[in-house]
């Protein structure tokens, strides 16, 4: 871990990335809109969010939180391999490399190539991440040899990543790693507000539901048919805002045919369809709303734990103890804490917990 008094010298490097006058991230966000990768306002969001996170407060006591379990057992050399799903993703893990010093080797998303690069090359020039690497082309960690592995993926891609780098030296065979497979996550809506109802959409609509802590199940008592004016004019407003960049295929809407057929409660958005149905989340642009109350939250939980992130609620008095799942609030969904444990699991404890494997 670095020293304790570093963390400043971090904060600082990472208020110099978030400047409003860093021309390097603005020609980032700019390339990577033109491109057509995300919208300006996903990635104005995401920017705004980190500006509010990404505090010396907050960073020192996530490392505090880890310093009894420090070890002096040397730079790790670690491969990371980020998801692209989300615009600037794998932010946390880059934190959470420089906190612990390690010998950093970043697989860039070629679904975000631009982004995350302006904040290493920043954390460079302050003197982090010395023995860092980065590309988006996986061929140019031949033969890096690291001693661990973080990747974000189905588990199916897991097994193809690994036999990959394993097979270009680029991970030590029986290297430990980190394999996180959470794609979604649920809210509990014991309560229909204003700011409830405006919480649960950005939570479901921003990044056109792409992100594991986006909502994919709503669990609440109140029945499909009796919210869906209402909760369409929240959604409205949200798109009118934040336009849904990512278009659903042509499936989708044989979906919703399919359920008119059979006579399941839906609500038809043109490019997001609302189901009353307990299936599985296995396909983008779907919410699933499910009646009930805390009985059924505990029943779907323990039922999809395999792949659920967290489970969100309107309030901490909700009593919704012992689930199977990370508990948040629902207001922050889509702007998480720098400490957030993707698949349950602090990456900063597992980074340290490699030295104990010696």
């Amino acid at each position: 871990m670095i020293p304790v008094n570093e963390i400043t010298n971090l904060c600082l490097a990472i208020d110099d990335w978030l400047r409003p006058d860093n021309s390097e991230l603005k020609l980032a966000i700019d390339r990577t809109v033109e491109e057509g990768f995300f919208s300006f306002e996903d990635i104005k969001h995401q920017i705004q969010v980190l500006k509010k996170t990404l505090n010396e407060e907050s960073i020192r006591e996530w490392a505090d939180r880890n310093r009894s379990s420090d070890s002096d057992g040397g730079q790790k050399r670690i491969l990371f391999l980020h998801a692209g799903n989300l615009p600037l993703v794998g932010v946390q893990d880059v934190i959470a490399a420089t906190l612990c010093n390690v010998s950093y080797g970043g697989k860039i998303s070629r679904k975000d190539p631009y982004l995350l690069p302006t904040l290493l090359t920043v954390l460079r020039k302050h003197g982090f991440l010395k023995n860092s690497v980065w590309s988006t082309e996986i061929d140019d960690f031949k033969n890096f040899r690291a001693e661990a592995m973080v990747f974000s993926g189905s588990g199916s891609n897991a097994e193809v990543v690994r036999n990959k780098v394993l097979h270009m030296n680029a991970l030590k065979a029986g290297a430990p790693e980190l394999i996180r497979s959470a794609h979604f996550s649920i809210a509990f809506i014991d309560e229909t507000s204003s700011s409830t109802m405006q919480q649960l959409t950005e939570a479901v609509f921003r990044y056109g539901g792409m992100g594991c802590r986006s909502v994919k199940i709503v669990i609440s008592p109140v029945q499909l048919n009796n919210i869906r004016c209402e909760f369409t004019d929240y959604i409205e407003s949200f798109w009118l805002k934040n336009p849904q960049y990512k278009k659903p295929p042509a499936s989708l809407f044989h979906r919703f045919a399919c359920n008119k057929a059979v006579g399941i409660e839906q609500s038809w958005l043109d490019d997001f369809l609302i189901e009353e149905t307990e299936k599985r989340p296995e396909h983008d642009f779907v919410l699933h709303w499910v009646e009930g109350g805390l009985k059924k939250l505990h029943e779907i939980t323990a039922r999809f734990s395999g792949g659920l992130q967290s489970v969100y609620l309107c309030t901490p008095e909700t009593e919704a103890e012992r689930l199977s799942a990370e508990i948040e609030l629902l207001k922050n969904a889509q702007s998480p804490p720098v400490c957030w444990q993707p698949d349950g699991i602090d990456t900063i404890a597992w980074i340290l917990s490699l030295s104990n494997l010696d």
